[in-house]
Formats: C-alpha cells, structure tokens, sequence
C-alpha cells in the first residue's frame, strides 16, 4: 500500500501567482518551440518537395502513371540530384553538394508537359499516404528527439561529415587521416535539402527519420498498386511498411504489463542471440543504419522494374533510372543487393500474362535486368572501388528458431500466409474435389515431415509456402495476383536462409547470426508488408472468412507497440527538433563552432566504449576526431587497424593523463590535431591534473558553460 499521501499546499494546487507565472512562461516558450518546429518541417518538406517535382518529368516518360510518379519522385528526385552532387565530389569538389543545384532547372524544363498533366485527383492520395506518415512518426519520436544512446551517433557522424566541406570519399569522422570504410551513400540524397535549409546535422537528422517514413510509405503504396492492390490494399501497404509490430506486445500485456510500459527493446530481440527489428521499432527507434536508409530506395527500385515492365519504351534512359536508383539501394545496404535483384527480376519476368522464361523471345527481359544490374554496379563504382569490409564467408546454421519466437515475431504476416496457401494448394486440384484435397494435404504433409526432420518449424514453413508460390506462380496463363506472389518469393527465400546460412561476423559465438537474421528478417517484413495486403484483397474475393482472419492478424499484431508510442509521445515536451540538449552545458554551443572550423581540423576527445557519450563532439560536428568508438573501427575496418587504434588510445589516454603541457602538445603533434577538448565526458574520465595540463599547453580557443577547447600548436 501507498499510504496516506500528503494534502497538496495552496502552491502545488495551483494557489500561487508564481506558480501561475511560471505555467504561463512554459506554455509560452513549448508554444514557440512548436511554431519553430513546424516552420522547419515546412521548409523541410518543401526543400525535399521540390527535388521531387524535378523527377516527374522523367518518370511519366517512363510510363508511371501521375499518382505513382508523384508516389515516388521525391525518392527518384533527391537521388538523382544527389547522385550529381556525389560525382562531383568524387571530382575533388569539396563543396559537392552544390554541383546538384545544377541539374534541377533542366530537369524542371525537361518535365514542364508532365506538370501541366497533374490533376489534384492523381496525387491527393498518394500525398495523404507520404504525409500521413511524416505527421505520426514525428508526433510518436517526440520523446526521443535526443540524438544519442545506440547507433544514433555513429549515424549523426557520419552524416554530419557528409555536410562538411570535403571530397569524396568522406573521411573518417572517427578515425582522422583515412576514408570512411562504411555504408554511407543512403545518405547522399538527403545532403542537398539539408544543405539548402541550411539546418544543423542533428536537425536534418530528426526530421529525416519521418522523412524517410513518407517516401517509404508512398513507395509501398505505388508498389502495391502496381501490383494489382486496389486503393485500401495500397494504403494499408502503405501503413505496414512503417507502423507493423509483432506480437510480442500482446505477450507483454498479457503478462500485466500497462500499455504505456509496454517494452519494445525485448520485442526486437525475439529471436535468441540476434537482433529481430520490426518497421515500427525501426523507425522509432531512430537509428539511421543502412537497413532503414535502404527501405524507400529498395521499394522504388522493385517499383520502377513494374514499370519498366509494362512500358513500351525499353530505352536506355529508362534502364538508367532504374539501374540508378537498384544501385543506390545496393551500395546504401549491401545487404540486400541480391534479394531486391532478385525482386526485380521477379518484378519483370513475373506478370498477369505469364512467366517469361529465358529461352527465345524470354531473353529480352532477363537481360534488361542483367542491364539494370550492370548499370547500377557501375553507377556508384566509385564507391565499391574504395568499400573493402572484412569478410568471413558462410557458415550452417546450428541453433534454428523456436517456434514461439517465430509467432512472436513472424505471426502477423504468417497466418494471411498460410490462409493463402491453404486456398491456393486447394486450387492445385483442378475442378475434381478429390484432386483438391490430395494436393491441399500434400502440401500440408510436407511442412510437418519438414519441420520433423530438420526440426526448424519456420524453414518448414518457409520452405512449403515458397515451394507452393514459386509453382503458382510459374505455371498456368494470365493470373491477375502473379506478381505479388512473384515478389512474395523474396521475403520467403530470405526467411529460410536465416534458417540454413550466417554470414561470419566477429560478434562471437552467442550472437555468431545475430546479423544475418537482423538483415534477413527485416528486409522480409518490409516486402511482406507490401505484399500481402495485395494477396489477401485475392483471397478475400474467394474466401472472405479466410482473409478477413488474415487482415485481423496483420493489423491487430502490432497495436500495442503502437499504442504504446503513442501514449508516451502524448506526455511528451515540446523541445524543438534538435538532437544535442542531452548534452552538458555549453557543449552544443561547441559542437556549432567546431562546425565553422575549416577543413583539415581534427580535434582529441574522451575515448570510451561503443554506445557511450565519448566521440561526442566529433559524431556532432563532423569535424574528425584521432579516435572515436574504437569497437566500431574493429568491425568497419577489421584486425588490421588494431595496431594503429590502439596507437592513438594511448597517445589519447597519456594526452590526459601526463599532467604535463609539454607531453599534451607533443601527443597532439603526433596525432595530427589541432584542438582538444575539456567537457563533461572529460571531466568525467580524467583526473583534474591531466586536464589543468591540457588547458596549460594551449590557447582557450571556446569556452562556454561546462566546455572549453584548447587550440595547441600543430
């Protein structure tokens, strides 16, 4: 029991004038807040709006209808703009970003015919669909605006780097002196609106999360309409994309957990020993990994195939746009390189009329797509040329899912599934009763002896669904829902890899698939969530029970988690989109002077471990530090950079330590940096004579509040 709690004071009811002066100065200033807030949303969305109107020129001349082209052309836009930009970089341009400025009047004249054939009835949906999105993912990120904690940082780093002036291939904001050995090219498109705007990086970073929400779920939508979805199956496609949960929140209320301490962290780890992300947590969660940068690039991608499919137009052009925006896909995410080509060959071999086989009059499809790989490849070989990651190669797989972990994640999208192929075995039949339920209990038969025999019910699950999609959809004539299970192939496939195949990494033994189930799994979900609302609008024309019981599964699996969110974004304080007031005093007035500094700047920070508030200023700034997340170093760049990390730690650590100016400018001479940082985190690690030592061997370059920076003499 709680007690008897004490009778509020006239102050805490309310009785105070100060108090009351004080609840008017706070409603004042969360006010003004949510005024600055929505006028830099504003300028945002405009900013990327127009890189977007660019591309609608190109994609009706494609023959995208004006609602799809719009879908998709602030995507299709902003890359391409980027792509120059990048190039330009690679050129030696230091200020690259504003080489795509270039292209964006003859891409507007270009498309001036395809401008005046918009009618406000050809986009309004497709534009409610990308804005619905931005609107409710920025209102449930409201609490967690700061950027830091997880991979924020090393994200915020390296699109803070991309903003600086600098060539191609950006440095390394963590390791001064050498290029960046990461993906970093999912961020290219966005770096001219940010640049335009003339936002801080910490602010392009929070308002890229709902930007990347929208084209996701307007690409989802157009690609569900492609592939024979109606109207309501496009917007849930749309939905899916980026608010699906699993069923790991059910789990939680049922356990007596309140809605609002629903946890999604344990949800994204449902799976023993691997990451297990879901579109809601993903985007949420903010992280700006190549996994979510890819998600918009990889569905327009399969989007653009569709069309390249259907258009008569087979012009090099036209595979240029498509090999660009695949190979901007693959290079922001290596990981999915194989399974979105395999989603456009799908995409372009598999249609209503049939499956083209490559024989005959058949090749000229398979070898478009060979193009659009070539091309794509080649587009960004400028980045493949210089990305080397280490390599382990393949292993099996020795500890499979269980089962009640495959339902807690997997469930929603698996019961319309195997809905689908319970109508679909049946069909196997032909007219004759008898025949259907041999083939429906076959089907059936084989799942169970393969989940006996391998012991692993979701490679048997799998396995039966991919067996019977790929047989549905290579035989037989004209087949209106042929291309959504065409691309429903995909996520299967993916899914019974995770089951069979890891890819070596150095995480261990406990977590030795821990990234390939990561990448797998959620790659799968994001297609799922796009096909199956198409498969289930064929099924409920068929069994309406059936998919009705479908739809319910796929919806209700992730309320809680939704819910959830939302409940805390309803308590939130309006606090403005930047991503650095975690910080201590003083130091993101620091963080927005290091950014002026020039170029060649490489400053000295705490040193810590991975996840940690150290390599703070660097991560904020873009400005290189000599060392940041030494962990992170080990797994970009492997064993062979040990050696030089562990260099430079110790150089770092006796900077800090030797209680000696001397010593302070000589290490810092060594590590080729001309500023060293006092702040909180150094405070913190470091003994109070080390950094009396540090603010002796220099000049007082910025001082402010908790932080001051020491210009030494290089």
């Amino acid at each position: 029991m709680h007690g008897q709690q004490p009778r509020p004071t006239a102050e805490k009811a309310g009785g105070n004038p100060r108090s009351h002066g004080r609840a008017r100065c706070f409603q004042t200033v969360a006010g003004l807040e949510c005024v600055r807030m929505i006028w830099q949303a504003l300028a945002w969305y405009a900013a990327v709006t127009v890189g977007g109107v660019t591309a609608l020129g190109l994609l009706r001349r494609l023959g995208v209808g004006s609602g799809a082209a719009w879908a998709v052309a602030r995507l299709v836009g902003c890359t391409a703009i980027g792509y120059l930009a990048w190039l330009a970089g690679w050129l030696g341009l230091s200020h690259w970003w504003w080489a795509g400025l270039v292209a964006v009047l003859p891409l507007l004249w270009w498309g001036r015919r395809a401008y005046r054939q918009l009618e406000p009835r050809t986009w309004l949906e497709a534009e409610l669909v990308g804005l619905g999105a931005f609107v409710l993912l920025a209102f449930m990120r409201l609490p967690a605006l700061a950027v830091t904690a997880t991979e924020k940082p090393m994200d915020l780093a390296i699109l803070a780097t991309l903003m600086r002036p600098g060539a191609i291939p950006p440095g390394d904001p963590w390791l001064a002196g050498v290029s960046l050995p990461y993906y970093y090219l999912g961020f290219v498109p966005w770096v001219v609106p940010a640049k335009v705007c003339g936002f801080a990086p910490d602010v392009v970073f929070n308002l890229l999360l709902p930007t990347l929400t929208a084209v996701s779920a307007q690409a989802a939508w157009a690609l569900a309409r492609s592939l024979g979805g109606s109207r309501r199956a496009g917007v849930l496609a749309g939905f899916l994309v980026v608010f699906t949960g699993t069923f790991d929140g059910w789990r939680q209320l049922f356990a007596g957990a309140a809605l609002s301490a629903i946890d999604p962290w344990p949800s994204s780890r449902a799976i023993k020993g691997t990451i297990t992300e879901f579109p809601l947590f993903t985007f949420q969660l903010g992280d700006l990994h190549p996994h979510l940068l890819c998600v918009p690039l990889a569905l327009v991608a399969v989007f653009l195939a569709r069309a390249l499919r259907k258009s008569e137009r087979w012009s090099l052009p036209n595979l240029m746009l498509v090999a660009l925006i695949y190979g901007f896909a693959s290079a922001a995410n290596p990981w999915c390189a194989l399974p979105i080509g395999l989603a456009i060959l799908l995409a372009v071999t598999a249609d209503e009329n049939g499956f083209v086989r490559p024989t005959g009059a058949g090749r000229g499809p398979w070898l478009q797509v060979l193009a659009v790989g070539g091309l794509g490849w080649l587009a960004c070989f400028p980045f493949w040329r210089y990305f080397h990651p280490p390599t382990q190669g393949f292993g099996l797989v020795h500890t499979g899912t269980r089962t009640s972990e495959m339902l807690l994640l997997l469930g929603g999208v698996l019961v319309p599934l195997l809905l689908l192929g319970w109508e679909l075995a049946w069909r196997l039949g032909g007219v004759e009763l008898a025949r259907r339920q041999f083939w429906r209990a076959l089907w059936l038969a084989g799942m169970v002896a393969a989940a006996i025999v391998t012991k692993r019910v979701l490679l048997a699950v799998a396995l039966g669904l991919l067996v019977l999609l790929a047989f549905t959809v290579v035989r037989g004539g004209q087949r209106r829902v042929r291309p959504a299970l065409a691309l429903t192939l995909v996520p299967l496939a993916l899914l019974a890899f995770m089951e069979v195949f890891y890819f070596k990494d150095p995480y261990g033994e406990e977590f030795y698939r821990m990234n390939t189930v990561f990448k797998a799994s959620h790659l799968a979900l994001t297609l799922l969530a796009v096909g199956v609302p198409v498969l289930l609008e064929w099924l409920g024309r068929r069994r309406k029970r059936l998919a009705a019981v479908g739809a319910a599964a796929l919806i209700v699996a992730g309320l809680p988690h939704l819910a959830a969110y939302a409940a805390r974004a309803l308590s939130a304080r309006v606090a403005g989109w930047e991503g650095l007031t975690w910080m201590a005093p003083g130091e993101p007035a620091a963080v927005a002077w290091l950014r002026k500094q020039p170029a060649g700047t490489v400053l000295i920070e705490a040193i810590g471990p991975a996840y940690s508030d150290a390599a703070r200023m660097s991560a904020s700034s873009g400005v290189p530090a000599a060392l940041g997340w030494e962990n992170h170093e080990g797994v970009w760049r492997g064993a062979a950079v040990e050696p030089e990390s562990r260099r430079r730690k110790a150089l770092i650590e006796d900077l800090y330590r030797s209680n000696n100016p001397d010593t302070v400018r000589r290490n810092a001479g060594e590590l080729g940096a001309g500023l060293i940082v006092v702040g909180s985190v150094e405070r913190r690690l470091y003994p109070e004579p080390g950094l009396a030592a540090v603010l002796r061997a220099g000049k007082v370059a910025f001082q402010r509040g908790d932080c001051i920076i020491v210009a030494v003499p290089r």
